[in-house]
Protein backbone atom coordinates (compact mmCIF):
# COMPACT_ATOMS: atom_id res chain seq x y z
CA UNK A 1 0.00 0.00 0.00
CA UNK A 2 3.00 2.37 0.85
CA UNK A 3 4.82 1.57 -2.50
CA UNK A 4 1.62 2.53 -4.60
CA UNK A 5 1.41 5.90 -2.78
CA UNK A 6 5.07 6.52 -3.41
CA UNK A 7 5.10 5.62 -6.87
CA UNK A 8 1.44 7.65 -7.64
CA UNK A 9 3.45 10.53 -5.98
CA UNK A 10 6.57 10.18 -8.27
CA UNK A 11 4.27 10.43 -11.55
CA UNK A 12 2.92 13.89 -10.20
CA UNK A 13 5.60 14.92 -9.51
CA UNK A 14 7.17 14.37 -12.99
CA UNK A 15 3.70 15.41 -14.76
CA UNK A 16 4.05 18.47 -12.68
CA UNK A 17 7.77 19.09 -14.14
CA UNK A 18 6.66 18.17 -17.24
CA UNK A 19 3.56 21.14 -17.40
CA UNK A 20 5.78 23.48 -16.33
CA UNK A 21 8.37 22.88 -18.83
CA UNK A 22 5.83 23.20 -21.92
CA UNK A 23 3.80 26.09 -20.58
CA UNK A 24 7.16 28.04 -20.72
CA UNK A 25 8.19 27.00 -24.29
CA UNK A 26 7.02 30.13 -26.02
CA UNK A 27 8.71 32.07 -23.54
CA UNK A 28 12.20 30.02 -23.36
CA UNK A 29 15.01 30.21 -25.99
CA UNK A 30 15.10 27.33 -27.18
CA UNK A 31 19.21 26.73 -26.11
CA UNK A 32 17.97 26.24 -22.73
CA UNK A 33 15.28 23.98 -23.39
CA UNK A 34 17.00 21.02 -22.32
CA UNK A 35 18.73 22.79 -19.43
CA UNK A 36 15.00 23.16 -17.86
CA UNK A 37 14.39 19.62 -18.51
CA UNK A 38 17.59 18.34 -16.52
CA UNK A 39 16.66 20.23 -13.73
CA UNK A 40 13.65 19.22 -13.33
CA UNK A 41 14.34 15.60 -13.59
CA UNK A 42 16.96 16.08 -11.13
CA UNK A 43 14.39 17.74 -8.52
CA UNK A 44 12.38 15.11 -8.98
CA UNK A 45 14.91 12.40 -8.14
CA UNK A 46 15.91 14.34 -5.12
CA UNK A 47 12.09 14.67 -4.13
CA UNK A 48 12.18 10.90 -4.16
CA UNK A 49 14.84 10.05 -2.36
CA UNK A 50 13.68 12.70 0.69
CA UNK A 51 10.42 10.72 0.21
CA UNK A 52 12.13 6.95 0.44
CA UNK A 53 14.06 8.05 3.48
CA UNK A 54 10.89 9.39 4.80
CA UNK A 55 9.29 6.37 4.46
CA UNK A 56 11.60 3.66 5.30
CA UNK A 57 12.03 6.02 8.75
CA UNK A 58 7.98 5.68 8.99
CA UNK A 59 8.26 2.17 8.04
CA UNK A 60 11.12 0.96 10.63
CA UNK A 61 9.71 0.97 13.91
CA UNK A 62 12.43 2.31 16.95
CA UNK A 63 12.88 -0.63 19.10
CA UNK A 64 11.61 0.76 22.82
CA UNK A 65 14.69 -0.39 25.27
CA UNK A 66 13.67 -3.04 28.07
CA UNK A 67 15.23 -2.84 31.34
CA UNK A 68 16.63 -6.18 32.22
CA UNK A 69 15.81 -6.87 35.59
CA UNK A 70 19.02 -7.89 38.52
CA UNK A 71 19.50 -10.58 39.97
CA UNK A 72 18.98 -11.32 43.41
CA UNK A 73 21.91 -12.58 45.38
CA UNK A 74 20.77 -15.30 48.06
CA UNK A 75 23.02 -14.63 51.73
CA UNK A 76 25.42 -17.22 52.14
CA UNK A 77 25.56 -18.40 55.66
CA UNK A 78 28.48 -20.00 56.93
CA UNK A 79 27.81 -23.13 58.69
CA UNK A 80 27.68 -23.54 62.47
CA UNK A 81 30.70 -25.72 63.92
CA UNK A 82 29.21 -28.07 66.22
CA UNK A 83 31.49 -28.07 69.29
CA UNK A 84 33.36 -31.28 70.46
CA UNK A 85 34.10 -31.78 74.15
CA UNK A 86 37.41 -33.58 74.93
CA UNK A 87 37.74 -35.52 78.10
CA UNK A 88 41.44 -34.31 79.86
CA UNK A 89 42.02 -37.03 82.48
CA UNK A 90 43.17 -34.76 85.50
CA UNK A 91 43.56 -36.45 88.91
CA UNK A 92 41.86 -35.09 91.62
CA UNK A 93 43.10 -35.38 95.42
CA UNK A 94 41.19 -37.34 97.53
CA UNK A 95 40.59 -35.96 101.11
CA UNK A 96 42.47 -37.07 104.00
CA UNK A 97 39.90 -38.97 105.75
CA UNK A 98 39.53 -41.77 102.74
CA UNK A 99 39.07 -44.61 104.65
CA UNK A 100 40.57 -48.33 103.99
CA UNK A 101 41.08 -49.77 100.75
CA UNK A 102 38.00 -51.02 100.14
CA UNK A 103 34.23 -50.16 98.57
CA UNK A 104 33.35 -47.31 100.92
CA UNK A 105 36.19 -44.87 99.71
CA UNK A 106 35.41 -41.87 97.92
CA UNK A 107 34.42 -42.02 94.61
CA UNK A 108 36.98 -40.79 91.81
CA UNK A 109 35.59 -38.26 89.02
CA UNK A 110 37.26 -40.42 86.60
CA UNK A 111 34.77 -41.49 83.79
CA UNK A 112 34.20 -45.32 85.33
CA UNK A 113 33.04 -48.49 83.77
CA UNK A 114 29.81 -48.58 86.01
CA UNK A 115 27.66 -51.02 84.87
CA UNK A 116 30.11 -53.07 83.15
CA UNK A 117 30.31 -56.15 85.35
CA UNK A 118 33.11 -57.32 82.61
CA UNK A 119 35.69 -54.91 84.90
CA UNK A 120 35.65 -55.92 88.51
CA UNK A 121 38.26 -56.11 91.27
CA UNK A 122 38.34 -56.93 94.80
CA UNK A 123 41.53 -56.25 97.43
CA UNK A 124 42.19 -59.46 99.13
CA UNK A 125 45.31 -58.48 101.07
CA UNK A 126 48.28 -56.27 100.93
CA UNK A 127 51.26 -55.15 102.83
CA UNK A 128 52.24 -51.87 104.76
CA UNK A 129 48.84 -51.37 106.32
CA UNK A 130 47.07 -47.90 106.47
CA UNK A 131 49.20 -46.05 109.20
CA UNK A 132 52.13 -48.24 109.04
CA UNK A 133 55.37 -46.05 110.80
CA UNK A 134 58.36 -45.76 108.71
CA UNK A 135 61.35 -43.97 109.36
CA UNK A 136 62.36 -40.69 106.60
CA UNK A 137 63.69 -42.05 103.25
CA UNK A 138 62.99 -45.82 104.19
CA UNK A 139 62.73 -47.86 100.92
CA UNK A 140 59.73 -50.43 101.13
CA UNK A 141 57.89 -52.43 98.51
CA UNK A 142 54.00 -52.12 98.72
CA UNK A 143 52.27 -55.27 97.78
CA UNK A 144 48.06 -55.41 96.76
CA UNK A 145 46.42 -59.12 96.09
CA UNK A 146 43.57 -58.53 93.80
CA UNK A 147 40.99 -60.96 92.82
CA UNK A 148 39.37 -60.48 89.02
CA UNK A 149 35.58 -60.46 89.93
CA UNK A 150 34.55 -59.49 86.53
CA UNK A 151 33.76 -61.24 83.92
CA UNK A 152 36.82 -60.31 81.40
CA UNK A 153 40.28 -61.70 81.95
CA UNK A 154 43.17 -59.49 82.81
CA UNK A 155 45.87 -59.81 80.43
CA UNK A 156 49.44 -57.71 80.38
CA UNK A 157 48.09 -54.56 78.53
CA UNK A 158 46.09 -53.84 82.17
CA UNK A 159 47.87 -51.31 84.64
CA UNK A 160 47.95 -50.09 88.03
CA UNK A 161 47.89 -46.24 87.15
CA UNK A 162 49.39 -43.34 90.01
CA UNK A 163 45.95 -40.81 90.30
CA UNK A 164 46.33 -38.60 92.81
CA UNK A 165 48.12 -37.87 96.43
CA UNK A 166 51.81 -38.94 97.31
CA UNK A 167 53.46 -41.33 94.91
CA UNK A 168 56.29 -41.98 97.40
CA UNK A 169 59.42 -42.92 94.18
CA UNK A 170 56.82 -45.53 92.94
CA UNK A 171 56.29 -45.17 88.76
CA UNK A 172 52.87 -43.51 87.74
CA UNK A 173 52.33 -46.54 85.83
CA UNK A 174 52.30 -50.52 87.00
CA UNK A 175 51.89 -53.48 84.98
CA UNK A 176 48.96 -55.40 86.62
CA UNK A 177 50.15 -58.97 85.48
CA UNK A 178 52.81 -60.81 83.34
CA UNK A 179 50.06 -63.18 82.48
CA UNK A 180 46.75 -63.98 81.72
CA UNK A 181 44.37 -63.69 84.94
CA UNK A 182 40.50 -65.35 84.71
CA UNK A 183 37.76 -64.46 86.51
CA UNK A 184 38.16 -65.38 90.31
CA UNK A 185 41.90 -65.47 89.48
CA UNK A 186 44.67 -63.54 91.53
CA UNK A 187 47.10 -60.25 90.37
CA UNK A 188 49.92 -59.59 93.46
CA UNK A 189 51.02 -56.49 92.56
CA UNK A 190 54.23 -55.08 93.88
CA UNK A 191 55.69 -51.15 93.82
CA UNK A 192 58.86 -50.64 95.25
CA UNK A 193 58.09 -47.16 97.00
CA UNK A 194 60.11 -45.30 99.82
CA UNK A 195 59.25 -42.98 102.51
CA UNK A 196 60.05 -39.07 101.91
CA UNK A 197 62.35 -37.52 104.05
CA UNK A 198 59.89 -35.58 106.17
CA UNK A 199 57.97 -36.29 109.15
CA UNK A 200 54.01 -36.21 108.57
CA UNK A 201 51.04 -38.88 107.03
CA UNK A 202 51.34 -39.54 102.98
CA UNK A 203 48.81 -41.37 101.18
CA UNK A 204 48.74 -42.10 97.43
CA UNK A 205 45.09 -42.90 95.33
CA UNK A 206 45.35 -45.81 92.47
CA UNK A 207 42.92 -46.97 90.11
CA UNK A 208 42.92 -50.50 87.33
CA UNK A 209 43.09 -49.23 83.81
CA UNK A 210 42.07 -52.08 81.43
CA UNK A 211 43.36 -52.69 77.88
CA UNK A 212 40.65 -50.76 76.38
CA UNK A 213 41.89 -47.64 78.62
CA UNK A 214 38.86 -48.29 81.00
CA UNK A 215 38.79 -47.39 84.73
CA UNK A 216 38.11 -49.26 87.21
CA UNK A 217 38.77 -50.11 90.98
CA UNK A 218 38.10 -52.21 93.91
CA UNK A 219 34.76 -53.14 94.96
CA UNK A 220 31.20 -54.63 93.87
CA UNK A 221 30.76 -51.71 91.84
CA UNK A 222 34.29 -51.11 90.47
CA UNK A 223 34.56 -47.77 91.90
CA UNK A 224 36.61 -48.02 94.92
CA UNK A 225 40.16 -46.63 95.42
CA UNK A 226 43.18 -48.71 95.69
CA UNK A 227 45.84 -46.86 97.99
CA UNK A 228 48.36 -46.81 100.20
CA UNK A 229 48.64 -44.38 103.89
CA UNK A 230 51.93 -44.48 105.84
CA UNK A 231 53.37 -42.09 108.52
CA UNK A 232 57.09 -41.05 108.56
CA UNK A 233 58.57 -40.55 112.12
CA UNK A 234 61.39 -40.39 114.08
CA UNK A 235 63.07 -43.63 114.58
Amino acid sequence: MKRNILLLFIVILISMGISACTSQQDAVPEENHDEQVTFAVETVYAQIAMTSAAAEAMATPTPIPTNTPVPTLEPTIAPTETPTNVFAETPTTAPADAGANNATAPQPTQPQSAGTQCLRANLEYETIPDGTELAPGRAFTKLWRLKNTGSCTWNQNYILRFYSGDLLGAGASITLTDVDIPTWGYANVEVPMQAPDELGTYKGLWKIVSDTGKIFGAGPDGKGWIWIEIKVVEQ
